[in-house]
């Protein structure tokens, strides 16, 4: 789960332009991108794994291995360091040019993504968490669901929970491998289950990440939710029964069991501001998840900047219709206790 360095989120995504670009090191074969075709995976099509890392040096070589383990080959793993203050840049300089790293300033989940996914070049992205791992067979399952259902845009899986403790949990259950196409009822304004999983059961087609990022950098953490959203708003995809990676929960997890709901709101008002913007189409989902988020807020009963002016912001590119309907439904939402945001 990434983490950023306690810097106080502006929300102001000029802040983020004015920054120097990361600085990709430069692998030994610096081969060029493949074609943006659908990923039809025939045979030898290049898979990205993107590592987002934040100070889990001690967890990152686990991940890296993982990936580059894979039964599935060809293989790209880009590690993008988030302006880590650990051992995390020594890490992954052991691991020379089997990888290719890309090292730049704290920013955040969302930059993070947007980095990484600019130096990739394969036709399919699996996403991974630095505290996390991949079974050794995971790409190769995504790689045969692509290859099955050509018309998909994404596959997503459950992962395993582990704790301190040794516990072991599949998050979320899912009883068996379904096609599902969201496209309709996202479009009317809300997402059917079941939920999606955590980053490191995420992979997105080329094209589909093309549509989606980069995305607002404002979104430091749990950007997740903001692919998972879009992913199946946008196209059909796949949800395999199987967890293919291995999620640790520790002490230095930044959000996963953490029931802030400042935070929880501040995030998905911020996904709701910026998918709004992207994709007016999808205002009626966008709406949705910021009814709640507001509802959230106000329950909160404390007082946050920047969910203030993300609120405000929102507020402003709705259309006078629009704003009776948003306020009833952060008045159920409330209400109801402020539940966990979700799109479902």
């Amino acid at each position: 789960m990434h983490q950023d360095d306690g810097v106080s989120e502006t929300g102001d995504s000029n802040r983020c332009a004015s920054r120097k670009g990361p600085d990709v090191l430069p692998r030994e074969h610096n081969r060029s991108a493949e074609p943006m075709t659908d990923p039809r995976l025939r045979g030898g099509t290049r898979v990205s794994v993107i590592i987002n890392n934040y100070n889990y040096g001690h967890f990152l070589g686990a991940a890296i291995d993982s990936a580059l383990t894979q039964t599935y080959v060809p293989i790209e793993v880009v590690v993008v360091d988030d302006g880590s203050t650990d051992d995390s840049r020594n890490v992954i300089a052991g691991y020379g040019s089997r990888i290719r790293a890309v090292l730049k300033v704290n920013g955040g989940q969302a930059s993070a993504f947007n980095a990484g996914f600019a130096a990739s070049t394969g036709a399919v992205i699996c996403m991974l968490d630095a505290d996390d791992f991949f079974s050794s067979n995971k790409v190769e399952r995504i790689v045969q669901a692509f290859t099955a259902h050509p018309e998909i845009g994404w596959v997503f899986h459950p992962v395993s929970r582990i704790f301190d403790d040794g516990q072991t949990i599949f998050s979320p259950l899912i009883a068996r491998t379904m096609t599902l196409d969201h496209r309709k009822p996202a479009s009317r304004g809300k997402l059917p289950g079941p939920p999606g999983p955590v980053t490191s059961g995420l992979a997105l087609s080329r094209g589909l990440l093309d549509q989606i990022l980069p995305m607002a950098e404002a979104i430091r953490i749990t950007a997740d939710n903001y692919l998972i959203f879009l992913a199946e708003a946008l196209a059909p995809g796949v949800y395999l029964k199987e967890a293919l990676a291995s999620q640790r929960i520790h002490g230095a997890n930044h959000y996963t069991y953490r029931r802030d709901r400042i935070l929880q709101a501040r995030v998905h008002l911020l996904i709701a501001d910026n998918m709004r913007r992207r994709f007016p189409r999808l205002s009626l989902l966008s709406n949705h998840i910021f009814a709640r988020s507001l509802a959230l807020y106000a329950t909160s009963l404390r007082r946050d900047s920047i969910c203030e002016a993300t609120i405000k912001d929102y507020v402003r590119n709705t259309t006078f219709l629009e704003l009776p309907d948003l306020l009833l439904r952060a008045g159920y939402h409330a209400v109801r206790g402020g539940l966990a945001i979700s799109a479902r």
